[in-house]
């Protein structure tokens, strides 16, 4: 198998290497969508695979929306290539665009502080003042 998912206290960590095909993209994909019932934070590092800039045409943005499938869901992605974090930055784009949490990282520290931080509450609406 071409990654390693391990489960932490407060997120799933899962380690790509070697990704070639759709395929094994959409099989790592099912395997991690396993934890969205109960973890909301993931963490992808891809090391050493094919970058894929054909998100919609390959059906991954719906496999991507298995694992971010609610607004809470949030998905950080780390490259360890130029071409790799390209591609990964045109996945947060039209991850955008499906209403999907997704970004891209350089580095794992920002990454995690970007997975822990809480969600700001909604707005409280506001009333109109008629004094």
């Amino acid at each position: 198998m071409p990654y390693e998912i391990t489960v932490e206290q407060d997120l799933v960590r899962a380690e790509l290497v070697a990704l070639e095909t759709v395929e094994e993209t959409k099989e790592f994909l099912r395997a991690a969508a396993y934890y969205s019932s109960v973890y909301s934070a993931f963490l992808f590092r891809v090391r050493a695979s094919k970058p894929m800039f054909r998100i919609e045409q390959h059906g991954l943005i719906e496999y991507f929306g298995k694992v971010a499938c609610s607004p809470l869901h949030k998905i950080a992605l780390l490259a360890d290539t130029t071409d790799l974090q390209a591609s990964h930055e045109y996945l947060e784009l039209i991850a955008r665009q499906h209403a999907l949490n997704v970004r891209s990282f350089r580095n794992s520290r920002e990454a995690l502080l970007w997975l822990r931080e809480q969600p700001l509450p909604p707005k409280a609406q506001a009333q109109p003042d008629f004094h």
